[in-house]
């Protein structure tokens, strides 16, 4: 499998996690609230933080039913919520991706239209997302794709024909940085909805692509589970206060100190991940000698006495002849005279 360079940071299997903050709009139109959240994430290990970019005009008609809940406004559209939530322009964009290179945090965001590709182009992006409901907008992928830089793409609601589909149009332009999330579209996402073996799916259907898991369950379990098996990258809804208003992701997203408990939760599954293959390591090296037991004898023997099963017992440490071969040594002669409670290597018999 190939790795992606994703602004200097490699996503592959022989690689680290590469972990998104996934801040999208929970700067509530507050480049204040923006900072916060890019100086956060960086202090809790995040590889990358992502924004959205879109303008409320453009990705929904005004009257376009919501697939999540607002508590504070029921009956509204997808489009009241954008509305909200779409102040920000180049000049806000430019602001947060400064920042971010101040904290020497990786700094991009998924775009909604053309001209929020162009945008964040022109703001020197490490590389794109694509939303899982854009997965099907060719023309957005074709555009994204012909920048030739790295495109993340998340794949909720797609089918694997689908996904086959969106991959062509990438390859198309003649980008080969791909990068294949699974995510379930749900808000917040049910545990038993998160289907993680999925991602196995999708790496044996699309060999030579990273996968990993763009989340929307709640707490850091499942993320921290899809590392365990695999996942390459891992994409987090995240807020540095779950109570604000405004954008409605804040309820679902991780804090700054869950963040930090997932990404340190990560880091220790990639060390326990260990090799395919069985064996004593190197930290096991005294219990291998100690651990272990050895046929002892049960009482003194004479030297030139026939070894009988009675004379004999098994004790640790295991420096001499393992009990699986008792058999082997019932029968033998001492060489010499061996007291009782002596570990038997092979020179006494």
């Amino acid at each position: 499998m190939q790795s992606i360079d994703f602004g200097g940071r490699l996503i592959g299997e022989d690689q680290p996690a590469f972990v998104i903050a996934e801040a999208g709009v929970n700067h509530n139109g507050d480049l204040e609230l923006g900072r916060s959240l890019i100086k956060e994430a960086k202090a809790a290990g995040a590889d990358a933080i992502k924004f959205q970019s879109y303008k409320a005009g453009k990705i929904s008609t005004r009257t376009a039913p919501r697939y999540w809940v607002e508590a504070d406004d029921p009956d509204g559209s997808q489009f009241d919520t954008f509305a909200k939530l779409d102040s920000f322009g180049p000049e806000e964009h430019e602001a947060l991706f400064r920042y971010a290179r101040e904290c020497d945090l990786l700094c991009f965001s998924a775009p909604f239209d053309d001209e929020a590709v162009d945008m964040l182009v022109e703001l020197g992006a490490p590389g794109f997302k694509i939303a899982s409901a854009d997965l099907t907008d060719h023309p957005l992928l074709a555009k994204v794709a012909a920048t030739g830089k790295p495109v993340i793409l998340s794949t909720g609601l797609a089918t694997i024909p689908e996904i086959g589909e969106a991959i062509a149009v990438v390859r198309g332009r003649g980008n080969e940085q791909i990068v294949l999330l699974h995510c379930t579209l749900q808000y917040p996402c049910d545990a038993e909805n998160a289907n993680l073996r999925m991602m196995l799916h999708m790496k044996a259907a699309f060999p030579g692509i990273p996968v990993g898991l763009s989340d929307h369950t709640l707490g850091i379990a499942v993320p921290q589970a899809a590392v365990a098996l695999g996942a390459v990258a891992v994409e987090k809804h995240y807020t540095v206060d779950k109570t604000l208003p405004g954008s409605p992701d804040h309820h679902l997203s991780v804090d700054h100190h869950e963040l930090k408990q997932m990404m340190d939760g990560i880091r220790t599954i990639e060390k326990a991940m260990g090799r395919y293959e069985k064996g004593p390591v190197e930290a096991e090296s005294e219990a291998y000698r100690y651990a272990r037991r050895s046929i002892v004898t049960a009482q003194d023997v004479p030297e030139g006495t026939t070894l009988t099963r009675e004379m004999l017992t098994f004790k640790r440490p295991g420096t001499g002849i393992y009990p699986k071969f008792v058999d082997v040594v019932v029968g033998r002669t001492a060489k010499r005279e061996i007291p009782e409670d002596t570990v038997l290597d092979w020179t006494m018999v």
